[in-house]
């Protein structure tokens, strides 16, 4: 009996949390002259505490503060905690308004428009300044336009990192080494038939779930950027790191605009210039953090190897039918809007 009406207290408590968000941008009194009005804002983020999103997550809600003297408190909850750790359920809650606010990865919300998924297609980008061109330019439009069609407003991109393949069996620097090797993917088409094409097993699973997919050995292994792969600690239960940057991703910060639409101008231009702050210093950190973060993988014993222009060449060989496959399927637009050149 106990355990039952603990269980309700704790759904009750939810519920509450949730309410305090949704439509909590519009606590201000209705024609108040009062230039940022108070309000609670609830900011979610898919990765952990120590990840770079949810670091710059919080510092835009310490920017936010500082520049309304307290009036506009932003509640940072990381690892999915308000959609109980499920991505998609994250995204559903943020074009509800149940969430005000996130920096989302842009793979992950692909799920309102599968074009999104064309951003993370394989070697698309050379170079972090590559893709932050794109970012600043059509890439950004597009992805705005997507978004906005599903009532979010987007105020700016992050890195989340070129991505980088783990497993816990053995090198992998030619296709045949992917044969049979179970993979935990985010989902999606394109990261999906990307591994199957090279003979991996790849599953869809949530991210909160991947460590101990890992320790239990319920998956080989995962693709991540060196950030997330130092943060969530994942070389403690892994043994080998191809470094191929096979796929970029972002994360984008994003309003409900059901939050959005209730603020008054001066607290809209505040969190856009607050946004592009931070987001650069998002952007520099990935940039500049990688190569500490390959010595810390590589001290606790867990072995990089990284991949020459013809190791990976070879890999590309062998996806043709995929490039076309994956034209056909995101579109025109999609590939012009991210220069994909395949």
């Amino acid at each position: 009996m106990r355990k039952k009406i603990w269980r309700s207290v704790v759904c009750l408590m939810m519920v509450a949390l949730l309410l305090v968000g949704c439509g909590s941008a519009g606590s201000g009194e209705e024609g108040s002259d009062e230039k940022y009005p108070e309000m609670k804002l609830l900011l979610s983020t898919t990765v952990s505490e120590q990840s770079n999103a949810t670091l710059v997550a919080k510092m835009f809600a310490e920017e936010i503060d500082k520049a309304t003297d307290g009036n506009i408190e932003v509640a940072v909850y990381s690892s999915d905690q308000l959609s109980g750790g499920n991505m998609s359920k994250g995204v559903e809650m943020l074009t509800q308004g149940a969430i005000d606010c996130a920096f989302e990865p842009v793979d992950v919300m692909a799920v309102l428009d599968n074009r999104l998924y064309a951003l993370s297609l394989p070697w698309i980008f050379d170079s972090y300044e590559e893709a932050e061109e794109c970012l600043n330019g059509e890439g950004r439009e597009f992805i705005r336009s997507c978004l906005e069609k599903k009532d979010l407003e987007t105020l700016g991109f992050i890195h989340n990192g070129f991505r980088q393949l783990t497993n816990s069996s053995h090198e992998v620097t030619k296709p045949e080494d992917l044969e049979n090797l179970k993979l935990r993917v985010p989902g999606g088409d394109v990261f999906m038939e990307f591994f199957s094409a090279l003979g991996a097993d790849p599953v869809s699973m949530s991210f909160s779930e991947l460590f101990t997919a890992l320790q239990q050995g319920t998956v080989d292994g995962q693709e991540n950027g060196f950030d997330l792969i130092t943060s969530n600690k994942f070389y403690e239960v892994q043994d080998y790191v191809t470094n191929w940057n096979y796929s970029y991703g972002a994360f984008a910060l994003v309003f409900s605009s059901d939050t959005w639409n209730e603020l008054n101008e001066d607290t809209q231009q505040l969190l856009q210039e607050t946004a592009e702050k931070v987001c650069k210093i998002g952007c520099e950190n990935v940039v500049n953090n990688e190569e500490q973060q390959k010595q810390e993988i590589e001290d606790y014993g867990c072995q990089i190897v990284e991949l020459t222009d013809e190791e990976i060449q070879a890999f590309q060989d062998k996806l043709g039918d995929y490039y076309k496959e994956m034209k056909t399927r995101y579109g025109e637009e999609a590939w012009e809007a991210f220069n994909v050149e395949y």
